[in-house]
């Protein structure tokens, strides 16, 4: 019995060693089965993962466009849907870079891509049900927000792999200080800010490098959840503190945020001194800034559609290629803007108190463009009041009724400049009596000049008594000075006559205006007295092509095309387009500085009274048509040329006349120190001064004496040009045309 109890023993135990070999071979097989799964899985993954290129990283980023006012200071941005610019290594602060490190990965510069240990739980993890997350160190972030955008919010082992075949290339190829600042460049922060750059600018004004230790730390605590922790928000909230009208701090990072700078001072960043002098809330450090350039959208449209089909003309491209290039490759464009004045033309636009009322309630718009003299640069558009947005209506390039806005351009100065050029060729100025009234062609003396004789009186053209004049009386004899001064129609008509149209058009084509019809086919055409004397156009004329327009006379005579931009660069300075305005000749320089004069004395003694601006002295013309539709004042200082249009979309009467319109000229311009600096030109040599009027010599009407001439000359070097010392003016020529 022993024996065979001690037999079944030894059965037994052997029985039991080989149960337990074969668990642990089969264990084994399984592990080895497992390894050789998670391998082939893994080989699968990688296999299939598309290949990167980590030298260029910052290719596959959209990148956004900077545009710039004409001092060099960026006023806006341009982007698609990730707004991100890119900063270097040494851009970035010292407390910047260690907030996110002690924060998101304390280990950052020991280890090789990724925690293989915390990788390797998190995967194993997942076996048991949970999710995979909080293992990713700051190079699996950047491989996975640059090479994985679709996917970075999946939660898979798949992604794992990929994500950390992708770290491993990384590091391979880039530096730890190349992968901290492409990381820094590239992580989202909330309110539409990618990269570190985009949200110091957004949520405290200024430049990164400028940040300090609790701005640091905010960001820092933004990327684990950039849409909850934002900034700044639009809606009150509970730990919310406003900003101003509509917009609010939002502190729900704050536990985060002392985190943050509990952990800087743990791991030797920063002192305990340091942490509590940062420790504070955040209304105390954020500084949201605002988008001069955006407040109204018409000059930031002008100025992307003109670098879009400049890029497309340079570089033969087509336009979504331009577009693409234009919002996602990190241009710098040096726009032209002067935000001064394009806050001054803002700001009277929101005013509702400076517009007239319409008809059947109708909305009163408004555009206005400001140009500079003598460089066709626009320095100021506005093309609506109140709306804002992209792709508007813009009313300052569309074309208008300018009314008796449009007689210095084609009845007076060409009348001067007709002048002028007979003298030239050595003839006299040919008159015509068309038998529209009594004066035919007695006065004007050998040359249409400022003190040519205009008779104010009832005219006959083509049986219906016309023009009229907007005092519905007739004022009888007249000075073309004078006729200017009081806008009278009657005299407009009359010269234009003696002018010609053919040559009022040339000349008005010469200007700049696009949009008059010289064709006489057309069955609606500009070529004759309504439209050319009296600025009853077919389309009309819009503020941009009018501020050029008047430009010409205190630029002596050149009329500039317009640019918005000086030059278009990459983001590494390289110069991709060039702009600088070409000039064109409308008016000899003596005409041009007579004009000016003209001008002038239309507003220091004439109806457009309401555009005088203390300290300088401005020339100009009002504008008003028929019923009221349409109101004007385009005028110039010695350095700004500018045109106000007010009327409606619908052709709809206003309830004022274009004194209005002169009035808020004024107001805007004074607003501006550009328009109100520098001097007008010197007179010009071929213009003489005999009796208190200017002439292109040889075209005066007497024989100058030439010891009046010589008195006349010493008192008019006694006089500063340029400059009107009144305080102010009376409003007694309160009529217009």
């Amino acid at each position: 019995m022993s024996n065979n109890s001690n037999s079944k023993q030894t059965i037994k135990r052997s029985n039991k060693k080989k149960i337990v070999k074969r668990i642990f071979i089969t264990f084994i097989l399984l592990i080895l089965m497992g390894s050789i799964s998670v391998g082939g899985y893994a080989f699968y993954c990688i296999s299939n993962a598309p290949k990167i290129q980590t030298d260029k990283i910052y290719d596959t980023l959209d990148i956004t466009t900077d545009i710039y006012d004409d001092k060099d200071n960026l006023v806006d941005i341009v982007y698609y849907s990730e707004n991100r610019k890119i900063s270097s290594y040494d851009d970035l602060p010292k407390n910047l870079k260690n907030a996110f490190i002690a924060v998101e990965d304390k280990t950052f510069w020991k280890h090789n891509g990724f925690n293989f240990k915390r990788m390797i739980g998190a995967i194993l993890g997942v076996f048991k049900g949970e999710r995979i997350s909080g293992t990713s160190t700051i190079t699996q972030q950047l491989a996975r927000n640059v090479f994985l955008p679709e996917e970075k919010s999946e939660r898979s082992i798949r992604r794992k792999i990929v994500e950390m075949y992708y770290a491993y290339e990384i590091e391979k190829t880039m530096s730890k200080k190349e992968i901290l600042t492409a990381y820094l460049n590239t992580i989202y922060l909330g309110s539409g800010c990618y990269g570190v750059e985009t949200a110091a600018k957004t949520y405290f004004s200024r430049d990164v490098n400028d940040l300090t230790l609790e701005q640091c730390a905010a960001l820092a605590a933004l990327p684990q959840a950039p849409s909850e922790y934002a900034l700044i928000t639009y809606e009150k909230g509970e730990k919310t503190v406003k900003l101003r009208k509509g917009l609010y701090a939002n502190d729900a990072a704050q536990d985060r945020r002392n985190l943050i700078l509990a952990l800087m001072e743990e791991q030797g960043y920063i002192t305990a001194k340091e942490r509590k002098k940062a420790t504070k809330p955040l209304e105390d450090f954020i500084k949201v800034g605002t988008n001069p350039l955006t407040s109204k959208s018409a000059f930031r449209d002008y100025i992307l559609e003109t670098v879009k089909n400049d890029l497309m003309t340079k570089y033969g491209i087509d336009e979504q290629q331009a577009i693409s290039r234009l919002y996602t490759k990190g241009l710098k464009i040096y726009s032209t803007v002067d935000i001064q004045a394009q806050k001054a033309i803002t700001n009277e636009f929101k005013k509702s108190e400076n517009f007239p009322k319409a008809a059947n309630g109708s909305k009163v718009e408004a555009a206005m463009v400001i140009t500079e003299v003598g460089s066709g640069k626009i320095k100021a558009m506005s093309g609506t009041r109140e709306a804002t947005g992209e792709k508007l209506f813009n009313r300052a390039t569309n074309p208008r009724q300018p009314g008796s806005a449009i007689k210095p351009l084609t009845v007076y100065s060409a009348a001067l400049q007709k002048s002028y050029e007979y003298h030239k060729e050595g003839k006299q100025f040919e008159y015509h009596d068309y038998g529209y009234d009594r004066q035919g062609t007695a006065g004007y003396g050998d040359y249409i000049t400022v003190s040519s004789k205009v008779i104010d009186e009832r005219m006959v053209v083509d049986g219906d008594v016309w023009p009229n004049n907007v005092t519905r009386s007739y004022s009888g004899e007249n000075t073309f000075m004078t006729a200017i001064q009081q806008s009278i129609n009657t005299c407009a008509v009359k010269i234009l006559a003696q002018v010609g149209v053919d040559y009022s058009m040339n000349l008005l084509k010469e200007y700049g205006i696009s949009s008059a019809i010289d064709d006489r086919t057309e069955s609606v055409n500009d070529l004759n007295y309504a439209a050319l004397g009296l600025g009853a156009m077919a389309e009309g004329i819009s503020p941009l092509e009018m501020s050029l327009a008047y430009a010409a006379f205190p630029g002596g005579g050149l009329r500039y095309k317009p640019i918005c931009y000086t030059k278009v660069t990459d983001g590494n300075g390289k110069v991709l387009l060039e702009t600088k305005s070409k000039s064109v000749r409308v008016l000899d320089e003596g005409v041009a500085w007579i004009m000016t004069d003209v001008l002038k004395k239309v507003v220091s003694n004439g109806i457009a009274s309401g555009a005088s601006v203390k300290g300088i002295q401005v020339g100009g013309k009002t504008g008003t048509t028929d019923d009221t539709y349409d109101i004007w004042f385009s005028g110039f200082t010695p350095t700004y040329s500018a045109a106000l249009w007010i009327g409606t979309d619908d052709n709809v009467r206003m309830d004022t006349i274009s004194f209005t319109a002169a009035r808020m000229w004024s107001r805007i311009i004074d607003n501006i120190d550009a328009a109100k600096q520098g001097d007008y030109k010197a007179k010009p040599n071929n213009v003489i001064k005999y009796l208190g009027e200017y002439y292109t010599k040889g075209t005066e009407p007497i024989k100058v004496n030439i010891e009046d001439k010589e008195k006349e000359d010493k008192e008019e070097k006694k006089e500063k040009p340029g400059r009107d010392d009144r305080n102010d003016r009376d409003d007694r020529n309160n009529r217009d045309e």
